[in-house]
């Protein structure tokens, strides 16, 4: 078992583990980083030769014609090219702790290595010549994806690896581990201080030391290979997740299960992948057959990470920061300890413990979560949702639902969007392209029925709306005239007008919107400046308003004779806490203040809402 002759290899692993974390918060990275010898000398080594760069773009040019999500994914999963990922994807990916996959890491130089060395044995080869055979195909392996760092990282760790396995000696990686970090450190001594480097350490000895054990461990109750399965996952995700957590304060729920779904077809993918790009130049046709079949593995990797993400509580919310690091470390250890010690008491002992937490962790979601939803009035008629720097704001009306845009992040609108019970939207409104605005929009693609929008301004925005449609949204560009129904409200566009050319992206061409609810009027301005907003008052009559979202966080660029001529009773600001743009600025917050208007803001109230009543208007605030 682990705990005897593995026991110094463990400790030396937790002391090394235990240095770079609180390196990673102790030491910041100076500002003249780049312009050291060794990340020169590293830049100037990551070109590829000529015969690697045409291989690529043959590949990318093959492959541009495959449809679904598994188009999407192939060439991550051949050669570490993500860039026709889809943002819903890379956020269902994440959701489900599948990004590994598409990210060149030590699984695909794992994966060519094997494959290549089983290859040498069919044909007879040796010992010394297979391995001999995987490490130079390993190589052109690393040249074809272009020698970037996190590449090289990934190489050597699956070269460890591959050589513990080899020897079978598993136990014999961790001095192999040792020596590649301290060479490696050596190369490049920033690495000491990247979370991306502790996390490619942290992978690999856990599948050096607890891989094989776990595998034994779990075969107790299941068939090996199904064990083996689990086992390569959780103990990577074991040693992992701690360091995790300080990138995002998530816990994927169903993880090691999607793994389990999606980990087997990912070789197959890389493996038929990379005969593609190795054969679609001298052998077209076979290229084009080796590239629908890995197709098929692809399109059921990204297949099971969307169907898992939509699982309820697929992501449950955890401590941030070096508590929460510290928490995961301890459920890692928890149930490393439960399935691996030698002592059956030891055993018992850790996953009792194991099982209060997992139950205390669950019932304090559970109150948390049915507080929050309790707390907050029904009867809202508008929720300004607290997304940070950004722009997300939920209108209801007898049951119908819409949303004027979506914030920066998917998880922030999730969250608020769970809170007020709403899982389908009627209308959603993007009103331009910032990010602020448009960034969490994978929180509700598949979940939109029609979809206003505004002038995309480059292809990135136009693969958005792409994106958008074939989630089965009906898309309608948002312009002066167009108007309809919420429930009982009734809505119609303002402005961008079409007769200002220079007003049609971006800030100045923000999709403007007047909400008239049976109780009261209500105008969301989106971003629009000062410039835009004279314009706008020339080119509607615009009437008293009740409820305005101010424009633009709250930014200097208002005119003041629009605020005086639609003379508001409350002025919504959308703003994040501490921006550096300095939102809201005092120059509105004095103008609303001058028309009695009150001012309620995100960053200091939270989730904002809007309910009307028998005497008018009331706000209710999180905080």
């Amino acid at each position: 078992m682990i705990f005897g002759p593995r026991l110094h290899s463990l400790l030396f692993l937790s002391g090394w583990i235990t240095a770079a974390f609180f390196l990673i918060y102790l030491i910041r990275l100076p500002t003249h980083k780049e312009s050291l010898p060794w990340e020169t000398v590293a830049s100037q080594q990551q070109a590829s030769p000529d015969w690697a760069v045409n291989l690529r773009q043959r590949f990318l040019e093959l492959t541009s014609e495959l449809p679904g999500v598994g188009g999407e994914l192939l060439p991550g999963l051949a050669i570490g090219d993500t860039s026709r990922l889809s943002e819903s994807l890379d956020h269902a990916m994440k959701t489900v702790s599948l990004t590994h996959i598409t990210a060149v890491s030590g699984a695909n130089c794992a994966i060519v290595t094997a494959g290549v060395m089983m290859f040498a044995a069919l044909c007879g080869a040796g010992r010394k010549l297979r391995l001999i055979a995987g490490m130079t195909a390993l190589v052109a392996f690393v040249i074809i994806v272009t020698p970037q760092p996190s590449v090289v990282r990934a190489a050597v760790m699956a070269t460890i690896v591959m050589i513990a396995l080899f020897l079978g000696r598993p136990a014999a990686g961790i001095p192999l581990l040792s020596g590649a970090v301290v060479g490696l450190l050596m190369w490049n001594p920033w690495w000491a201080i990247e979370l991306g480097f502790v996390l490619s350490v942290s992978a690999t000895a856990g599948l050096l030391l607890f891989s094989l054990p776990l595998s034994h461990k779990l075969a107790q109750w299941m068939p090996y290979w199904c064990a083996l399965a689990i086992a390569a996952p959780l103990s990577a995700q074991l040693l992992c997740q701690p360091f995790i957590i300080l990138l995002s304060p998530q816990m994927p729920t169903y993880g090691v299960l999607a793994n389990m779904v999606a980990g087997p077809a990912a070789p197959l993918a890389t493996v038929f992948g990379l005969l593609t790009c190795l054969i679609s130049l001298p052998a077209p046709w076979l290229g084009q057959l080796a590239m629908w079949i890995g197709w098929l593995p692809a399109q059921w990797i990204g297949s099971t990470a969307i169907t898992v993400s939509q699982f309820p509580f697929a992501s449950l919310g955890w401590v941030s920061g070096v508590a929460g690091a510290l928490l995961a470390a301890f459920v890692s250890t928890c149930v490393l300890l439960a399935l691996l010690a030698r002592s059956p008491r030891v055993r018992r002992i850790f996953a009792t413990l194991l099982a209060v937490f997992v139950l205390s962790w669950v019932l304090i979601l559970f109150v948390i979560n049915f507080r929050s939803i309790s707390s907050i009035p029904t009867e809202w008629s508008i929720a300004v949702c607290d997304v940070g720097q950004g722009d997300a704001i939920v209108l209801a009306s007898e049951g119908s639902f819409a949303l004027i845009d979506t914030g920066r992040k998917p998880d922030s609108l999730e969250q608020c969007l769970m809170r007020l019970g709403i899982s389908r939207l009627d209308h959603l409104v993007l009103t331009h392209f910032d990010k602020d605005h448009v960034g969490g929009l994978q929180a509700v693609i598949g979940k939109v029925d029609k979809a206003i929008v505004g002038q995309p301004e480059n292809i990135e925005d136009e693969s958005l709306l792409s994106e958008l449609a074939r989630s089965g949204a009906h898309l309608s560009r948002g312009i002066t005239g167009l108007s309809g129904n919420l429930g009982a409200a009734k809505w119609q566009i303002l402005w961008p007008d079409g007769l200002h050319p220079e007003m049609t992206v971006g800030n100045p061409g923000s999709v403007t919107l007047l909400v008239s609810f049976p109780e009261f009027r209500s105008l969301f301005l989106g971003d629009l400046g000062k410039e835009s907003q004279l314009a706008l008052m020339k080119t509607v009559s615009l009437p008293h308003i009740d409820v305005v979202k101010v424009a633009h966080h709250g930014s200097a660029d208002q005119s003041r004779t629009l605020y005086q001529r639609i003379q508001p009773a409350v002025g919504l600001f959308s703003v994040g806490k501490g921006n550096e743009y300095g939102h809201p600025r005092k120059e509105i917050l004095n103008e609303l203040k001058s028309l009695n208007a009150i001012t309620p803001r995100t960053d200091e109230d939270g989730m904002i809402l809007v309910i009307p009543n028998q005497t008018g208007l009331s706000v209710w605030t999180e905080h």
